[in-house]
């Protein structure tokens, strides 16, 4: 594989792009690092030996790339290239590309197997941000050929920050998989089709949640294209976060009563209110007097300066105290920051050692003879003009970093330190913008809310303010700064809104709701640790499904009392070739070592057509999802099947494993399975390989035909779990990803509720468990009826397992039987949801 070297005058800058690229990509890429010199006192810099050692590092025979920070720094990767041996020398290319940008296409391309010319000019392109359009329209010309016969299909993009870098990158990836030249259009925004296969034509289509966008791709490839593009937004590019189905209009301020009485004369003039309304960063409600915070610096007067150095050394103290400033906060609020806010103030941390800038302040004070204060002002606003100038909202966001790091060295070199005092009192916090410094300190104060006028919720302020376990609103609007200090208010952070002037009902209003929020969210966080059994003593487990080994801690913070469902085709997708026994085996112990003698299922890998894999040879499907997958597949790739068991059962050794069969239809095929499991065991018995001879067998329970066998394939296997996701779109002939039938995608249809009931019972009748790791399992409607037709596990979304407790522990098994046999006579799934909506209405109520 090809490597890549960065090489910055900043150890931390060289690192913190490594840590972007590894996080771009599901394919490990060779990337070191070469950042910094070994000099406590001069740590900024570049060492041609530190480079050599770093392309010695990621050196391959597919070749290595190196990048720059700055010119001099192109120096030392000069220096070492000459010292390459002859044959080294011609695997090895400086790539004349911005570091970061240029590093995380070249990681995309690379973990999609491009060729190291391929790379390098997909990395230089991803500089050429200033005209996007010109850029598209050149690369449109260039790949301009008759596309008439092509065929096209549109998507609309789900999750909420839409194809940011990870999406991107994955889409990428995916479609690297295939052969033909396949493009995306921003249909929405009216953007020019770019290449599929180009991180840089992606991300410069500005795809965000909801946007429509058309995939085009020749005829010979286009289903599989099309299924594979499906897989991703059917599981939003891997991300929890989804828009609504119809995306609101962002919401404006609304004008206060007086305000709207100035304005008179306009005919469509909005309701007078004494609210403003904004977006939700964190619910919950909060009355209280508003406190303004005064986070402005006063405007610095540009001042001759006679002792260069003495300022220049002033200005590299403003910038050590505000490292030692954000390094003791942290300290300060210890467990209380999690890993990733500790990573928005290490990046902090990286802008004050940012050569480009700090480099660029010091300069102009020797070049124009000028104070630090006004040149790093103005430097630092600037900057984060151009982060708000950028379409990206994700980057746009970055731009309120900039300011909190420009304020803090700002006020070490100017002495104003009453800037942002906080009231000795409770009171609701108005900010202009809130800043992730100023959440820093808001931990352990007596804080009721916090608002302002402006904000996102992708900035690092409201991700870390969402923690602070308080109502948060952002975007209030200019409305919100002629409010009077000290006016009594009420924050509802649920439904975004800042009444100015609330009266007895509104205030008892606010507390009885406030009353059940806060008992609800405490209860669901209790109850997550709790068993998973009703009233009347019936207990179920509660499980969690998991499909990439970044989810273990979720899983393992959840509640969840094991792994229902381990989905294996991350092991095998975008990757050059398949795990071999021994890193499946060392991944599955890692997870096995996380749940702590939890049990865990492992569902043997479903690889589809609708799953593209680059390595497998596997032939364009017209139905992928009625094709050669799931079990099919592996019992023709034997090979691949029996060092995927081999692997499981090896680590079964460290901990309770079970195996999951997926897509069985037939007694043949399952006993087919068993007899590669049998000769696997055999083989390791033999070899010495310790493993769990009982570890139990199941299998998935998603085809109507297994639904229908399942008294004949019960007798055979320890369990069942069935599979809800494709038992409906099968029992009710209705592709779930088909927009125009999802009414049909039910599984709350009545005939669908009838086949799960006939495999409960059949799996009962035979002596063997049965669970579910469909979506339905962690559906709260389908709680009471699952419970009432006797299903004893239930493997859902970890984040679910603390509501779907919570519901359980409210009902009674005998009142969710008879609920049970009165919705599976029901005629429609509406008829069902309602009569189940009832039902636990008048729970809650009792």
């Amino acid at each position: 594989m090809i490597g890549i070297v960065v090489v910055s005058h900043s150890a931390r800058l060289a690192e913190g792009v490594k840590e972007l690229a590894d996080g771009m990509t599901q394919v490990e890429i060779p990337i070191a690092a070469a950042g910094g010199v070994d000099d406590p006192e001069n740590p900024l810099g570049t060492d041609g030996i530190r480079v050599l050692e770093a392309i010695h590092e990621v050196m391959s025979d597919e070749g290595v790339l190196i990048f720059a920070d700055l010119g001099s720094a192109k120096l030392s990767a000069d220096m070492a290239i000459d010292l390459l041996e002859p044959e080294e020398q011609e695997k090895v290319k400086f790539c004349d590309a911005p570091l970061v940008e240029g590093v995380l296409a070249a990681a995309v391309q690379i973990a999609s197997g491009g060729k190291l010319a391929d790379v390098m000019r997909e990395a230089q392109e991803a500089g050429a941000v200033t005209a996007p359009e010109a850029e598209m329209a050149d690369t449109d010309a260039a790949a301009a050929k008759d596309d008439s016969d092509a065929k096209a299909e549109e998507f609309v993009i789900r999750n909420r920050h839409g194809l940011h870098a990870r999406p991107a990158s994955l889409l990428v990836q995916t479609m690297n998989g295939f052969d033909g030249d396949i493009r995306l259009e921003n249909l929405t925004k009216g953007k020019k089709p770019v290449n599929a296969k180009s991180i840089n034509g992606i991300m410069l289509s500005a795809v965000t949640g909801n946007d429509r966008v058309r995939l085009t791709a020749s005829p010979q490839e286009a289903d599989a294209v099309f299924a594979a593009m499906r897989r991703l937004v059917e599981d939003n590019f891997g991300e929890d976060d989804e828009m609504p189905a119809e995306a609101p209009a962002p919401s404006k301020p609304a004008p206060s009563k007086a305000q709207a009485a100035s304005s008179p004369g306009t005919s469509e003039a909005p309701e007078a209110t004494d609210t403003l309304t904004g977006i939700t960063i964190a619910p919950g409600f909060a009355l209280g007097p508003l406190h303004h915070v005064r986070q402005e610096m006063p405007k610095i007067e540009v001042a001759a300066i006679d002792d260069l150095d003495a300022e220049i050394a002033r200005f590299d103290k403003a910038l050590q105290d505000a490292e030692a400033e954000i390094e003791a906060a942290m300290q300060a609020m210890g467990e209380g920051l999690s890993d990733y806010d500790r990573q928005i103030f290490s990046a902090h941390i990286t802008y004050l050692h940012d050569p480009e800038i700090t480099g660029g302040v010091r300069e102009r004070i020797r070049s124009e003879k000028l104070g630090a204060a006004s040149i790093w002002q103005e430097t630092m606003s600037d900057l984060a003009d151009t982060y708000s100038g950028l379409e990206d909202k994700l980057l746009q966001g970055r731009a309120a970093d900039i300011v909190d790091v420009g304020q803090r060295v700002l006020r070490f070199l100017i002495g104003d330190e009453a800037a942002s005092a906080l009231p000795d009192e409770p009171a609701i916090l108005a900010f202009h913008e809130l800043r992730p410094s100023d959440v820093l300190r808001l931990a352990d104060t007596s804080v009721l809310g916090i608002c302002s006028a402006v904000g996102g919720e992708t900035s690092h302020a409201g991700i870390l303010a969402s923690n602070l376990s308080i109502p948060v609103v952002f975007s209030l609007g200019e409305g919100l700064n002629a409010v009077k200090d000290g006016q009594k208010v009420l924050l509802d952070g649920g439904k975004a809104r800042l009444d100015l002037g609330p009266d007895p009902d509104d205030i008892a209003r606010m507390e009885r709701d406030r009353a059940a929020f806060e008992a609800l969210r405490a209860e669901a966080e209790a109850a997550k640790d709790l068993a998973a059994e009703t009233k009347d003593g019936h207990l179920v487990r509660a499980a969690a499904n998991m499909a990439a080994l970044e989810e273990l801690t979720a899983v393992a913070d959840s509640g969840a009392e094991e792994i229902g469902l381990m989905r294996t085709e991350f092991l095998f997708m975008d990757r050059d070739a398949a795990p071999d026994e021994d890193e499946q085996t060392e991944i599955y112990k890692r997870i096995i070592a996380g749940l702590k003698g939890k049990p865990l299922t492992v569902r043997t890998m479903d690889i589809g057509g609708d799953k593209p894999v680059a390595y497998m040879d596997r032939p364009a499907e017209e139905n992928p999802n009625l094709g050669w997958r799931g079990l099919r597949y592996s019992l023709d790739e034997t090979a691949l099947f029996d060092t995927q068991l081999a692997a499981i059962l090896r680590a079964s050794a460290e901990g309770p494993v079970r195996i999951m069969f997926p897509m069985v239809s037939t007694l043949e095929e399952l006993r087919a399975a068993k007899d590669r499991l049998e000769a696997v065991r055999d083989r390791l018995g033999k070899a010495g390989q310790p493993f769990d001879d009982k570890l139990e067998i199941g299998i998935m329970i998603e085809v109507p035909a297994a639904a229908e066998m399942a008294d004949r394939l019960a007798p055979e296997v320890d369990f069942f779990s069935i599979g809800t996701n494709d038992l409906t779109q099968y029992m009710m002939a209705a592709d779930r990803a088909n927009p125009k039938v999802q009414k049909l995608s039910d599984p709350l249809q009545p005939a669908v509720l009838r086949m799960v009931a006939r495999t409960i019972a059949a799996a009962h009748e035979a002596g063997i468990w049965i669970g579910m790791c469909g979506a339905m399992a962690g559906n709260r409607l389908a709680a009471p009826i699952l419970l009432g037709l006797g299903l004893d596990e239930f493997s859902m979304k970890p984040v679910d397992i603390g509501t779907f407790k919570l519901t359980v522990r409210r009902l009674a098994k005998p009142a969710c039987e008879d609920l049970a046999a009165e919705v599976l006579k029901l005629d429609g799934a509406e008829a069902v949801r309602k009569r189940v909506a009832a039902f636990l209405d008048d729970i809650e109520t009792d």
